[in-house]
């Protein structure tokens, strides 16, 4: 039971001092063989990578129009990694590093394994990391070079800065081309393509592809790059539609269409079998199929009564990219501002006006079947979609354009003066994503709409709320266990389970700085009557089984968090004799429910009408609703000018975004998913973290507190091995008692990234572990290894053991930066905020949050004095 609602308080500056040194840990070392087992071994691939040289210099005099001296890129596949190996690698002449990725973990062996101190060689799978390096022949004839010194002498000494390939040459388990394989084993093109043929055979003429470009430092060499592609492509018959070059991501693609022909050759006589994904400027080649989104049903009739709509005044906080609403829906009318540059409304029918407008819907007025107020200001809307060319209803995101430059040019204009243009909409602070990529789900290494995505949070300060994805294939499960929906509701569980390891998060739900939204199972439609054709096999509240799950790149904690998606049904199936399992269906419920009500484009012009959807979308847009409301209560700033004031507005997008993952909760969901999914004690809270993130959101806990909660945030800028310690009064009332009580900590930064290394987050930004003892419990939910792996930690202790403090004590909370994958230079910091509490049940206390307050008031005087005792005394003359 919560008590009467309180007030946000704030925390007072922290106390700023250097980070702690930290002993390292003895970790197992990698293990490799020496220098004559590694000439035997590397001195073949080296004679093989030189004679590539000189078959590619031959085709050249062959009276190819390309440049006569080649540049190949090269792989080095090493065990482990090299710190700092990419800045060796630029100092050799003729050497380019392009980017690192994460290889594949191999099993042990006699070459290279683990050794622990203690226990000797070990069976741990030894991890690779792969540095792509552009060369051309006169670079590998000086690494050859190079490895002949460190053959003879392993302890030589290099030229200036050239030390770290002794190292790389201690660890170098292979050298190689980046070859066709390369470019398309972790991008799904295969599989597309297979299904593109069996789906529609030959009669198809061209399919799209997004070629991604190695990002070449030299804008010429960029330019020569994109040529030569450009002439691949048009040599195969062929078109580039689109391309695009954002620097500050290290981005560089085309958007090209290829004759069908290609598809069989690749899936008839393999990958090397077409010149394009033979071409050494191509560093990926991915199936290019824009979102597109079906209507929940082509003949909307439930109805509704909205108060007359009147418009709203003042400067938009939100902006939603998707399709375009039907403005004049009684739900949006007044409420919208529409800035459509491509004049896609040209062409939009009202008919087909459905997702812009349900998402429009949510944001504005939530839930149609919840009442709720609508926002007091108005929603910009920038269309990015269009209606499909051939499916009736349908939307998709623009066919003809790369997605990453179609985002970029968008928030570009919302924010940013280009020219002699203002920004449209700079006041602008949370941008909606219910749209994203139909794309394979990448884990080891980030989208490149993911890195725009971090790259634009951090440069103009914006919250990106980003749908996670829909899984919508039916779920399979035993016919034995289709017999009842009772029996159908534990399987069903345990296959989508199953299903979501190898499904995953969509981009840019990936992305590191933005907060990626899944769907629970639940609705404001209230109890209904289910007819016997259909099922509802989903716990009430629980993830829904079409919500996309995690873990993100670097098994970082996504998606964050969960809200109402809608309630799903599924058909009841038929049972075929002699078959072992059994696919459960989505079952349409747009007419009558459950789901989320909305607002959709009438028939015969009706401006009333509504439909009932389902969708990790419809959670995102309830979700920025939600944050709006929380930018709401922070610009009002603090009831009593006795307290201290709230953290600046520059910081309110991070603790808007604490916030929301400060008010979630696994719930009752761990218990029921521990016994169904018959997880392990040691791996089921990392398990468990990767499904559902850091829970479901409580609408009800945001952003404020209560008489048994108090709830404190703060906002800061840290640098570098620094230390900032805040301290949250403990309450009075808590001391001694032995029973239930919560501390919950949530940090969110915006990390700086590292687009072209493997491991991509710039800096690391954490709190570091609470005393569990001072609290009187235990750390719960989110594995506590995964919370410090993106740019968002969120931890909950949790006891019922007496806590033992003196009168005027503190709970402490340490923040902490430190480098990650670059070096944050001097003068640098990264933005942060914290969001504390403590709370208990109201049979305890109703006086926590009077009492931390009280206390927080006290230590502001405190302040306030020595301050005024710091200064030096005013002469006299």
């Amino acid at each position: 039971m919560t008590g009467e609602p309180r007030p946000l308080l704030a925390f007072g500056p922290p106390v700023v001092v250097d980070r702690p040194t930290q002993s390292s840990r003895d970790l197992p070392r990698l293990s490799g063989p020496g220098g004559g087992r590694q000439g035997e071994r590397l001195t073949p691939q080296f004679r093989e990578l030189a004679g590539a040289f000189d078959g590619e210099r031959a085709r050249f005099a062959d009276g190819s129009p390309d440049e006569v001296d080649p540049a190949l890129v090269v792989v080095f596949d090493l065990a482990g990694s090299v710190k700092d190996f990419c800045n060796a690698i630029d100092r050799i002449e003729g050497l380019e590093f392009l980017s690192e990725l994460l290889g594949e973990p191999a099993d042990p062996d006699d070459d290279f394994h683990m050794t622990d101190r203690t226990r000797g060689r070990t069976d741990k799978p030894v991890q690779h990391s792969l540095y792509l390096v552009m060369s051309n022949a006169r670079a590998i004839d000086e690494l050859i070079r190079l490895f002949g010194l460190w053959q003879q002498d392993p302890s030589v000494t290099f030229e200036h800065g050239l030390n770290k390939f002794k190292a790389a040459f201690g660890q170098l388990a292979a050298i190689r081309r980046w070859g066709p394989e390369d470019r398309i084993r972790e991008t799904g093109l295969r599989d597309r393509w297979r299904e593109t043929l069996d789906l529609v055979g030959q009669s198809v003429s061209l399919v799209k592809v997004e070629v991604e470009l190695w990002y070449r430092r030299a804008a010429e060499a960029r330019a020569a790059a994109e040529s030569h592609v450009e002439r691949v492509v048009i040599g195969t018959g062929g078109r580039i539609l689109d391309r695009s070059q954002i620097d500050q991501i290290g981005y560089h693609a085309v958007l090209a269409e290829l004759p069908i022909q290609q598809v069989s050759s690749v899936l008839t006589h393999g990958a090397e079998s077409i010149r394009l994904l033979t071409t050494d400027d191509v560093m990926f080649v991915s199936p290019f199929t824009p979102m597109s989104v079906a209507p929940a049903t082509l003949d909307p009739v439930a109805q509704i009564r909205l108060p007359p709509g009147q418009r709203v005044e003042g400067l938009p906080r939100v902006a939603l990219l998707d399709g375009l609403p039907f403005q004049n829906h009684d739900a949006l009318a007044g409420r919208l501002i529409v800035d459509d540059p491509d004049d896609l409304g040209v062409d939009y029918p009202v008919s087909a006006r459905n997702h812009g407008t349900a998402m429009a819907s949510l944001i504005v007025q939530g839930d149609l079947s919840a009442g709720a107020e609508p926002l007091d200001r108005p929603l910009y809307v920038r269309p990015i979609m269009r209606p499909h060319e051939f499916a009736v209803g349908h939307e998709q995101v623009l066919p003809d354009q790369l997605l990453t430059d179609l985002l970029h040019r968008a928030i570009k204009r919302i924010v940013d003066r280009e020219g002699d243009r203002d920004a449209v909409a700079p006041s602008v602070r949370i941008i909606n994503l219910s749209i994203g990529a139909q794309a394979r789900s990448l884990v080891r290494r980030m989208s490149p709409i993911g890195r725009l995505l971090d790259w634009l949070a951090q440069s103009y300060n914006l919250l990106f709320v980003v749908s996670a994805g829909n899984h919508l294939d039916p779920v399979v499960i035993p016919a034995a266990s289709a017999g009842d929906a009772d029996s159908a509701r534990s399987a069903a569980t345990l296959a989508a389970y199953g299903a979501s390891l190898l499904r995953g998060i969509l981009p840019p739900g990936d992305a590191l700085n933005v907060l990626t939204v899944g769907a629970t199972h639940d609705d404001g439609l209230g109890e209904m009557d289910v007819p016997d054709t259909v099922w509802d096999i989903t716990e009430p509240g629980a993830p829904a089984h079409y919500s996309a799950t995690g873990p993100g790149v670097d098994r970082s904690v996504k998606p964050d968090v969960h809200h109402s998606g809608g309630r799903a049904l599924y058909a009841r199936p038929v049972i075929e004799p002699g078959k072992d399992s059994v696919a459960v269906a989505l079952a349409p419920t747009a007419t009558a429910g459950p789901g989320l009500r909305v607002a959709a484009p009438g028939r015969a012009g009706a401006t009333n009408a509504t439909v009932f959807t389902t969708g990790t979308s419809n959670a995102t847009a309830l979700v920025t609703r939600e944050a709006s409301r929380l930018f709401d209560i922070l610009e009002a700033g603090t009831a009593s000018g006795d307290d201290t004031p709230f953290p600046d507005a520059l910081y309110h997008p991070l603790i808007v975004r604490a916030l929301l993952a400060h008010a979630s909760s696994w719930g009752p969901w761990e218990a029921r998913l521990r016994r169904e999914l018959g997880l392990d004690n040691q791996t089921a809270r990392r398990q468990l973290t990767a499904m559902l993130g850091y829970g479901r959101l409580d609408t009800d806990r945001l952003g404020t507190g209560a008489t048994n909660h108090a709830l404190l945030i703060a906002g800061g800028q840290i640098a570098r091995d620094q230390r900032h310690t805040y301290e949250l009064p403990l309450p009075p009332s808590l001391r001694a008692r032995a029973d239930w009580h919560r501390f919950t900590i949530t940090l969110a930064f915006t990390a700086p990234t590292a687009g072209q290394l493997a491991r991509y987050r710039g800096v690391k930004v954490y709190f570091a572990t609470p005393n569990t003892d001072l609290a009187g419990g235990d750390r719960i939910e989110a594995e506590h290894a995964s919370v410090r792996r993106g740019s968002l930690q969120h931890e909950i202790i949790q006891g019922t053991k007496a806590m033992v403090f003196g009168e005027g004590s503190t709970f402490p909370i340490h923040v902490e930066c430190m480098d990650d994958a670059q070096r944050l230079r001097a003068r640098e910091s990264v933005r942060y905020s914290l969001v504390v509490s403590v709370e208990t049940a109201v049979e305890t206390s109703t006086t926590i949050h009077d009492e931390v307050r009280a206390r927080l008031r006290e230590l502001i005087r405190d302040r306030a004095r020595e301050r005024v005792l710091a200064r030096p005394p005013v002469q006299t003359t």
